[in-house]
């Protein structure tokens, strides 16, 4: 059976988002290493540089996590479909896939360059993948990719001073949150994963639950992110339901979308306007963080999104979790949503520039 080929790294947030979807929907994939910014084919029509791409079995090229995953949903069973039809739900699953890849890569990113331990394990992993790709000596692969990377750091707004903020201020309330609301063997918006699901396990599969240091983190205060991870990671192994009601979303699945508005949804309401905007992580640490070109236009979809599905039961939502403002006060910024069913090529897929 053709398979798609995943251009991209095993210890990469947003290659694994998209390997974890793919294995849910019984594709046929195999990995073939490559760093950013490398991919002659895809840079000649329009790729800006960020992993993974994915060549279908068709020879079609795609890129963007999101994207890729809409763009194949939209041709795949609705038995495996990550997108609700509810148009309520949907926007939910949007919104905290939004929250993940926007927010959480920074402190993910951060974590794996500021401790040695994480640096250790993932440096050497990426190295030898890398290596295999270029060519070159392991060891002096590493050192590049060390140095390039924590060079990065700045521009997501962390730094020595600022990651432990991170990771006690905002990794771990969000574990927290999602341990109460996962339980035993549940999924964000009900009995099976949605996108936003493979947005989590991206981000802990590849980093969080991946990295040791982190790991110890998730352990101890999200042992059923922990399980959520390992689930995704053997989807054929178990059974999946239905997704919520709405008019039953519990009150765990409010708490883990307030998470959004305690750093990142002020953040990039003001960010995106004013061009940065600073995060108090705590009483003692403040970041500022500017606002790429990817997450202005980003910001401009999410709110899109929300002037087409906007509801009364959405507004009383989001109203509970206490983020209607960072939504029903910005619509003048929305912009369109994406077409993605004839192919998944957004004109910019870098959420940052790696040094």
């Amino acid at each position: 059976m053709a398979s798609f080929v995943v251009h991209g790294l095993t210890r990469s947030y947003f290659t694994r988002k998209v390997t974890g979807y793919l294995d849910f929907t019984d594709r046929p994939w195999r990995l073939e290493p490559c760093p950013p910014n490398i991919h002659p084919n895809a840079s000649e029509i329009g790729w800006t540089g960020g992993i993974p791409v994915v060549t279908g079995p068709d020879g079609d090229l795609m890129w963007d996590s999101t994207a890729i995953i809409e763009h194949l949903d939209s041709h795949t069973d609705p038995s495996r479909g990550v997108l609700p039809e509810d148009q309520t739900l949907r926007f939910l699953v949007h919104l905290l896939d939004d929250f993940s890849d926007e927010w959480f890569y920074r402190p993910a990113v951060g974590s794996r360059w500021s401790f040695p331990g994480n640096t250790e394990t993932a440096g050497w992993q990426i190295a030898e993948e890398l290596s295999a790709f270029l060519g070159f000596p392991g060891g002096p692969v590493r050192e590049n990719v060390v140095e390039a990377m924590t060079g990065s750091l700045p521009k997501l707004g962390v730094h020595p001073g600022s990651i432990d903020a991170w990771m006690e201020e905002s990794v771990t309330p969000w574990f927290q949150a999602l341990d109460e609301h996962l339980g035993d063997d549940g999924y964000l918006v009900g009995d099976r994963p949605s996108m936003a699901d493979f947005a989590l396990f991206g981000a802990n599969v590849a980093h969080f639950v991946g990295d040791p240091v982190c790991r110890e983190l998730a352990d101890e205060y999200g042992p059923a992110v922990v399980a959520h991870t390992h689930r995704l990671q053997m989807p054929q192994r178990h059974d999946f339901g239905d997704w919520f009601s709405v008019a039953t979303v519990p009150d765990t699945l409010i708490d883990v979308i307030a998470e959004a508005g305690r750093h990142y949804l002020p953040w990039v309401a003001e960010a995106t306007v004013a061009g940065s905007a600073s995060v108090a992580l705590s009483d003692e640490v403040s970041v500022d963080i500017t606002a790429s070109p990817f997450l202005i236009a980003a910001r401009g979809v999410m709110l899109a999104r929300y002037v087409a599905a906007r509801s009364a039961e959405l507004d009383q939502i989001l109203d509970r979790a206490g983020v209607l403002r960072y939504f029903a006060d910005h619509v003048d910024q929305a912009t369109a949503v994406p077409d993605v069913r004839d192919h998944a090529r957004p004109p910019d897929n870098r959420p940052y520039a790696i040094n």
